[in-house]
């Protein structure tokens, strides 16, 4: 039985937040996306050694990132039987997003591996610490942001 294209199953509801939630409202979809986005991480075997996630269950959110158009699966140059990922544009308007889930888990995790500094400087100067990590991600070097800025080490 083929499953109706996502604009054609009936809807829940009309609200934009459960139509969000349907694509990427589960736990692992937005820990891909952020691999993807922040550690620059693009096949397969990259993504599970950092989350242990199960070989089916990423299958499973790749297919439907790459379904709802957000992100791209291509034949690897280097390797003609694997694949890569990529955030598309419509992956990547949600960085803001990401940013901000990862200052609200930094700022209300009682185990947060940031140090004091930087949390406190991140809720005094939110706009500053947002842009700053919103250039790492767009030059690949938020790995680089986390432990100097951060004070997260891997």
């Amino acid at each position: 039985m083929l499953k109706a294209a996502p604009s054609q199953r009936k809807r829940r509801s009309d609200c934009p937040i459960s139509f969000s939630l349907d694509i990427f409202g589960d736990k692992w979809a937005l820990l891909v996306l952020r691999d993807i986005m922040f550690y620059d991480r693009r096949r397969f075997s990259d993504f599970m050694p950092r989350e242990r996630i199960a070989t089916n269950i990423l299958t499973n959110r790749l297919a439907k990132l790459e379904a709802a158009g957000i992100i791209t699966k291509q034949r690897d140059t280097k390797a003609g039987t694997r694949y890569v990922y990529e955030a598309t544009p419509k992956g990547q308007a949600l960085l803001p997003l990401l940013v901000e889930l990862t200052l609200w888990g930094l700022e209300n995790d009682p185990q947060s591996l940031a140090s004091t500094e930087f949390i406190q400087r991140s809720q005094h100067e939110k706009p500053k610490v947002i842009r700053e990590i919103n250039r790492s991600v767009k030059r690949k070097t938020f790995a680089q942001y986390r432990s100097q800025k951060m004070g997260i080490n891997p």
